[in-house]
């Protein structure tokens, strides 16, 4: 009688433990999800140049939504229905993305947009850089004018050798050359030779500061504008989005912008 009582009473237990694993894996679960949905646009602040474009992107809009943009100012910037905003006029504006669900409106989310002078020109202060597997490097840009807000565009001629981030973070991942651009709307741009090393070579580089012998047909004449050896370019610090990720391919539409959300028209979702 005991051991049945004691058998009844196992089981028991069991069965009260893994409802609660299930209770608790459930609701952590749930709560997770919830944080990654939230209604959100990809930036809260953004800086155009004139004539510039840069699209405004929600994510996590429920599904079936319509995605209405508007802009608080549209002599400063104009945004269409897929969210590109196109800088007009140097000035500051409020660019909303409003989500509607079934007719209702049911998350308002806003931008702050300042559009600026466009660079005229751009230099990258290092000819080249020198690198070990797994480095990072963030390259440093002198733009004209000084007071533009125009952000050059970076970009790898072979991201298996090295890639860069949108504010020109340059990541070691193979061995070999590769050239990073960096360009403005104007079709002005700057390059920096990337070399990347495995350990060896590189241990090598410090000690000797050339990379004549390491690097076939490479000549003393090419160290002018070498990166300056420095260990401090061994970085954890986080990458952005790299560059060619983020760069629009399609050119915004001119469209009227709506105003209220009768006048709006069905707009494509975005999704993150």
């Amino acid at each position: 009688m005991n051991k049945h009582f004691s058998r009844q009473r196992t089981i028991c237990f069991l069965g009260l433990f893994l409802l609660f694993m299930i209770i608790f894996t459930g609701f952590s679960t749930y709560t997770q999800a919830k944080a990654d949905e939230t209604v959100r646009l990809n930036v809260t602040e953004a800086a155009i140049a004139k004539d510039g474009v840069f699209r405004l992107r929600v994510y996590n809009a429920p599904k079936n939504s319509k995605i209405i943009y508007r802009s608080s100012d549209t002599s400063v910037a104009y945004v269409d229905n897929r969210g590109y905003i196109t800088g007009i006029s140097n000035g500051e504006c409020i660019v909303t993305a409003t989500v509607v669900v079934n007719g209702t409106p049911s998350d308002t989310l806003k931008c702050s947009v300042t559009i600026g002078p466009a660079a005229i020109s751009i230099k990258l202060t290092k000819s080249e850089i020198v690198l070990g597997i797994g480095m990072k490097k963030t390259l440093k840009t002198i733009i004209s004018p000084l007071n533009t807000v125009e952000k050059p565009v970076f970009y790898s001629s072979d991201k298996d050798i090295a890639s860069v981030t949108t504010i020109g973070r340059v990541r070691a991942k193979g061995v070999g050359e590769t050239e990073i651009f960096a360009f403005l709307l104007n079709g002005e741009s700057a390059e920096c030779k990337v070399y990347v090393l495995d350990e060896d070579d590189y241990k090598k580089y410090t000690e000797t500061g050339t990379l004549v012998g390491i690097i076939e047909g490479y000549s003393e004449t090419d160290d002018d504008g070498k990166e300056d050896i420095d260990n401090s370019q061994i970085t954890d610090e986080g990458d952005t989005t790299e560059a060619d990720d983020v760069t629009p391919t399609e050119e915004p539409t001119k469209e009227p912008t709506p105003t209220s959300v009768k006048e709006a028209e069905s707009t494509e979702k975005e999704t993150k």
